[in-house]
C-alpha cells in the first residue's frame, strides 16, 4: 500500500515510517514543517499542516490507499486548554475529512488512553473496574482528553458518513520504554504514575499495531477502538496491590494477577493479532 503518515517525524511516526517500509509498503511522511528527505525507501516527504490546513491536507493524501493520522500535540503540559483542544480537534477532523473525501478507507487514528480521562484530569479519578477495556465510560475533565473523546466521536461519525470506511482509534499509552517509564513514574509519582495506571508501550509495538490496523482494516466493522498499553506496568508492586490502596473503590475483574497491566488489550490481539512483544 501507499500509506500518509501525518506526524511522521515524531517519536510514534518514525517507527511506523520504519515498520512500513520494511513491510514493504511505500509511505508519504506528513510533517507540520518542511522536512528533508530522510532516505527511507520508497518515501516521499510532504508539508501540511493538518490541524489549519485542509487543503494542504488534502493534497498530502492524494494517491494514497491509507492513512496513520498521528498529528497532533502530543502533551499539553504548559500549554493552553484552547490551543491542545482545538488544535486536536481540527487535525482530527481534517485529516478524517480528506481521507474520506478521497476515497481512502483504511484510516488509524491515534487517539489516546487520556480519551477515558486520565493523567491530566483536573478532578479525582473514577474507574468502574479493571482491567480497564475498550467500553469503560469516558470521564475527562482536561482539554487533553475530552479532545481525544470527541476526536473518537468523529470517527464513528465518518464511519457511518462514508459506508466502507474503517477506522481504528488506539488508545495509545505513555509511548517509551519500560525503564524510561518506569524513571518517569518515580520522579513524579502522584500526577504521572498513579494518574496513568503506571502505564507504558514500546514505540515499536505502537508502529507494529498501527500498521496492522490499516493492513486488516477491511475486518473491522466500521470505527473500532483499541488500547495499545503494554502488558505489565512499570512497578514490581503487585497491581492487586497498588489498586487497592489508591483507588480502593474499583470493581476487580478477573486474575489481575502480578504487575498486570491495568489495561486490557485483548480486543486488538482477537481482531489484530497484535501482542506486545517489547519487555523494555
Amino acid at each position: 500500500m501507499r500509506i500518509a503518515i501525518t506526524g511522521a517525524r515524531g517519536t510514534v511516526g518514525r517507527e511506523v515510517v520504519k515498520t512500513a517500509s520494511k513491510a514493504g509498503h511505500s509511505t508519504v511522511q506528513v510533517d507540520r514543517t518542511d522536512t528533508e528527505y530522510d532516505g527511507t525507501p520508497n518515501s516521499e516527504m510532504k508539508t501540511a499542516d493538518t490541524a489549519n490546513d485542509y487543503a494542504a491536507t488534502l493534497k498530502a493524501f492524494q494517491g494514497c490507499d491509507a492513512v496513520i493520522h498521528l498529528a497532533a500535540i502530543p502533551d499539553p503540559v504548559d500549554k493552553g486548554d484552547d490551543l491542545v483542544h482545538n488544535n486536536n480537534v481540527n487535525s482530527a477532523f481534517n485529516g478524517f475529512r480528506a481521507a474520506t473525501e478521497l476515497g481512502i478507507k483504511r484510516i488509524c487514528y491515534a487517539s489516546s488512553v487520556n480519551a477515558i480521562g486520565l493523567e491530566y484530569a483536573n478532578r479525582p479519578l473514577q474507574f468502574d473496574y479493571f482491567p480497564v477495556d475498550e467500553e469503560i465510560p469516558s470521564r475527562p475533565t482536561d482539554a487533553y482528553a475530552l479532545a481525544k473523546e470527541e476526536a473518537e466521536l468523529q470517527a464513528r461519525a465518518f464511519a457511518r458518513w462514508y459506508p466502507g470506511t474503517n477506522i481504528a482509534c488506539m488508545r495509545i499509552h505513555a509511548v517509551s520504554s519500560r525503564a524510561e517509564a518506569q524513571q518517569g513514574h518515580k520522579e513524579n509519582w502522584d500526577t504521572s504514575a498513579v494518574k496513568s495506571l503506571w502505564g507504558w508501550v514500546s514505540p515499536t509495538a505502537t508502529a507494529r499495531a498501527c500498521l496492522l490496523s490499516v493492513e486488516k482494516s477491511d475486518i473491522l466493522k466500521g470505527c473500532e477502538v483499541f488500547n495499545i498499553v503494554a502488558p505489565t506496568t512499570t512497578q514490581d508492586t503487585p497491581s492487586q496491590e497498588l489498586a487497592k490502596q489508591y483507588y480502593p473503590d474499583t470493581e476487580i475483574r478477573g486474575g489481575f494477577s502480578g504487575n498486570q497491566s491495568f489495561f486490557t488489550t485483548d480486543k486488538a490481539k482477537r481482531i489484530l493479532g497484535w501482542v506486545h512483544e517489547e519487555e523494555e
